[in-house]
């Protein structure tokens, strides 16, 4: 059986390991990676075209085709992220064709590029096996269930990558390797402002190196360091928890302390208690100096990005609007779009992770080998889980319970692990670090689900998750034995069976209708995409409908929360508005009617049952039906146009 055992330890510290870099690859990880390569390009490249959900897409078709115009986000529309995606979006519609599968085919090459980043990553822990599984995994926990090309999965990707150029730090000592990793962090912020999650965990990932440094290299005739620096670490370890709670106040529900603010403060609990228990040999003046040195790089790297994407912003005087759109009203969202986390009554799912991380009593006749009963035992549990689990209901529930707690759980095993095992100065690698890095990243990128924890956020941090539990595992022993594996193949056969697009939804545990399958193609010149029957149907009769009563390429006025009205009609957006909830209350109705009567709108799409803000007021609903008093009803939609003259 397949075990997880760590790869050959390097020299401890970044100085150290610049002495005795990685050993360079020998064929078999060559074959692996190639093996688990192509086993994830065709996995995903099979359905690339699944899991259609009309508002993301027409949210970032739609963005991207105002960029195509002429239009810069926030200063024109209402962006609903930082913007940089919706320029790149622009550049991909220009090459590939304005269609929403050109989107997931530029996902899939980023995709491409990311499977090596996680295989690296993973061989810092296993063996080729175990990391071709591992990245295996990753795989299926990501974008094949939903794989629109949406920005949380390149601030995944990115912080994948800078998360494996960190880890190439801490074996070669080369700054430039902080550096990509701050290029990474300005990208991923350019693209979607939760970027700044793995800003801050690469920040408290190089707090840690520090420390490894002061306490690893002692200066020449130096004493025991004093405690400054501790005190430094152990205000901003303060502010930092206080930030958390403030951050997720508006969360609802007690389960968001223990999801969101309960890792950060494991980390900086973590953090703190080194400090003071070895507080390193150089005086704190000095420490900082070492502190801003190392970075300088990383903020270098994240601020050329965004000095790139900012500069129209400057250029054209609209850097206000940017702010607001980007850091102001995002606040809205908390009030509209809020979703909280599993709550705290099924706490008792995150037991199941002492099955991972909690080795057995063993025995002295056993060798160091688990006892086969328990093994067998242990595979008849999940076989029957997994079985069960896939035909829906309760067992399905209970697993996407057990993986809700996963950062909880990994967070926590490995700041134990950090705290008890022996002294710095006697480990051999820079294997405390790597996990340090893989427990920061998992803990705040996992902050994703802020304010929208629903379950399919989890897939947006969970191959960082994964990482980090490998990490946890392959340093608590050099080989735990086959229990990690097993939990590995039961979650991997369960992504498999039970995670598929199409399958069991995520949402309530239980099989989805077969009209809600994606089994069809969307007959829309504009997508590509396999769609479900319910889907298919509704927008082709809603757009049918506006194409007959609208001028080829005219506008329309598609409210609330559907800009895929506009993408998909290939009508054009008479407002700056994609999200009602978004926009300013007060002239609300006067704008728009103002504005549909400026541009000469002679159809509408009115959405009954808008999935974020509220439907439209008596007001406005009066004024289109005085104005478009002939209509349709088709679903969700009432399509309302002005007799023909």
């Amino acid at each position: 059986m397949t075990s997880f055992a760590a790869g050959e330890d390097l020299q401890a510290g970044p100085a150290a390991g610049a002495r005795r870099a990685a050993p360079p690859w020998k064929s078999s990880w060559w074959i692996a990676l190639v093996a688990v390569w192509i086993a994830s390009a065709v996995y995903v490249g099979g359905r690339l075209d699944r899991g259609w959900f009309p508002l993301d897409e027409g949210t970032l078709g739609h963005s991207a085709e105002r960029v195509l115009q002429g239009e810069l986000p926030h200063r024109d529309f209402d962006e609903v992220y930082t913007g940089g995606l919706a320029r790149v979006d622009a550049v991909v519609f220009e090459v590939l064709g304005t269609r929403l599968s050109s989107l997931r085919i530029a996902l899939f090459a980023v995709f491409l590029l990311w499977v090596p980043a996680v295989y690296y990553v993973s061989t810092r822990f296993a063996k080729p096996l175990a990391s071709a599984v591992v990245t295996l995994l990753c795989v299926v926990w990501s974008i094949p269930t939903y794989p629109a090309a949406m920005p949380s999965w390149y601030n995944l990707f990115l912080a994948t990558f800078g998360i494996a150029a960190l880890v190439r730090f801490t074996e070669t000592a080369r700054r430039r390797w902080i550096f990509a990793a701050g290029v990474a962090g300005g990208l991923s912020v350019v693209v979607k402002i939760v970027g700044v999650y793995y800003i801050g965990a690469a920040l408290l990932f190089l707090a840690f190196v520090e420390h490894q440094t002061a306490v690893s290299d002692p200066l020449a005739n130096a004493e025991r360091g004093d405690r400054t620096f501790a005190l430094l670490v152990t205000f901003g370890s303060v502010l930092f928890v206080l930030g958390l709670l403030w951050y997720v106040r508006a969360v609802p529900g007690q389960s968001k302390l223990l999801q969101f603010v309960l890792p950060g403060a494991l980390l900086a609990i973590t953090l703190s208690v080194r400090e003071w228990r070895e507080p390193g040999h150089a005086p704190g003046v000095v420490r900082l100096r070492r502190v801003a040195a190392l970075l300088a790089p990383f903020v270098l790297g994240a601020v050329i990005p965004v000095v790139i994407f900012v500069a129209p912003y400057v250029t054209s005087g609209s850097v206000d609007a940017l702010v607001r759109g980007v850091l102001i009203q995002p606040i809205k969202r908390l009030a509209f779009t809020s979703v909280p986390p599993a709550p705290l009554h099924t706490v008792g799912a995150a037991i199941a992770w002492l099955l991972v991380f909690v080795p057995p009593p063993r025995r002295r006749d056993a060798r160091h080998r688990e006892s086969r009963v328990i093994i067998a035992v242990y595979i008849a549990m999940l076989a029957g889980l997994a079985a069960l689990a896939v035909h829906g209901g309760r067992p399905y529930v209970a697993v996407w319970l057990v993986v809700c707690y996963v950062v909880p759980s990994v967070v926590l095993a490995g700041c134990v692990l950090l705290l008890i095992q022996r002294p710095l100065h006697e480990d051999t690698g820079p294997r405390r670090a790597q996990l340090w890095l893989l427990l920061c990243m998992a803990a705040l990128c996992s902050l994703v689900q802020v304010p929208y924890a629903g379950p399919l956020y989890i897939l947006y941090f969970a191959p960082i998750a994964i990482l980090a539990v490998l990490a946890t595992v392959a340093t608590q022993s050099a080989n735990l034995g086959p229990r990690a594996a097993i939990a590995a193949g039961f979650f991997l056969i369960y992504g498999l069976t039970a995670v598929a697009p199409g399958h069991v939804s995520v949402w309530d545990g239980r099989f989805r209708a077969a009209d809600t399958w994606p089994t069809v193609p969307l007959d829309l010149p504009r997508t590509g995409l396999i769609s479900s029957p319910v889907f298919a149907e509704r927008y082709e009769r809603v757009v049918a409908l506006l194409h007959a009563h609208s001028r080829p390429g005219g506008f329309t006025y598609a409210a609330p929360d559907c800009p895929e009205v506009y993408f998909l009609a290939q009508l054009q957006n008479p407002t700056r508005t994609l999200f009602d909830f978004l926009d300013d209350a007060g002239d609300h109705d006067a704008r728009v009617v103002r504005a549909i009567d400026a541009r000469h709108v002679t159809a509408v799409a009115i959405n009954t049952f808008p999935m974020f803000s509220r439907p439209i007021d008596a007001p406005l609903a009066a004024a289109l039906r005085d104005r478009y008093p002939d209509s349709a009803v088709v679903d969700n939609f009432v399509v309302r146009w002005a007799p023909a003259r």
